[in-house]
């Protein structure tokens, strides 16, 4: 079954010239066909970057705004036993946009540097793996997309659809070091 999602209607619409928008359309979220993904693992980031367990430092500076680079490392904490105890960390150098929505909802304490989001790829649901959808507005999504599963978070790691809906991801211990044109995640 197709569904259509805000994205296409967008275009088609562009793409036609017609001005009509149906605001039922252009309000709903993006729907995902991740097409039978692994829920153990995320999938949609731009860059993979494996490290072992513990300290660990990541130059992040190459890094575009809207890209997502993803750290991963094993771990025995039981919180990660949905992705194959494998720990996931995304990196998100956001947007102007995101960068602006991130000031007004950011938790206190979060967020090192407005530029950069950094977050636990593990949803607060079932501990599935969180993917990269695409989506500037919902960027983190459940990759678990079943009946009541499929929860979407917004750039602020805030769930505003699916079974997560209210509930933070999770921010890992981390610093980000910006100096000299560089810039470094080091998570603990």
């Amino acid at each position: 079954m197709h569904r259509i999602t805000r994205r296409h209607v967008i275009a088609t619409i562009a793409g036609t010239g017609t001005a009509v928008l149906c605001p039922a359309l252009l309000n709903a979220q993006q729907t995902l066909d991740w097409g039978g993904a692994s829920t153990e693992e995320p999938i949609g980031h731009d860059r993979l970057i494996t490290a072992e367990a513990g300290p660990v430092s990541v130059d992040v500076t190459d890094l575009a705004p809207g890209e997502v680079a993803v750290v991963a490392r094993p771990t025995d904490d039981p919180e990660y036993s949905a992705t194959g105890n494998t720990q996931y960390i995304a990196i998100h150098h956001r947007t102007d946009a995101q960068v602006s929505f991130g000031e007004a909802n950011d938790r206190p304490g979060s967020v090192h540097d407005p530029r950069y989001f950094v977050v636990n790829l593990v949803c607060t649901h079932r501990g599935k793996a969180i993917g990269i959808t695409g989506n500037p507005d919902a960027p983190f999504a459940c990759t678990d997309r079943r009946g009541r599963h499929s929860s979407d978070y917004n750039a602020s790691g805030l769930g505003v659809a699916g079974a997560s809906d209210g509930e933070y991801l999770s921010i890992p211990d981390y610093a980000l070091i910006a100096s000299g044109g560089q810039v470094v995640l080091e998570l603990a």
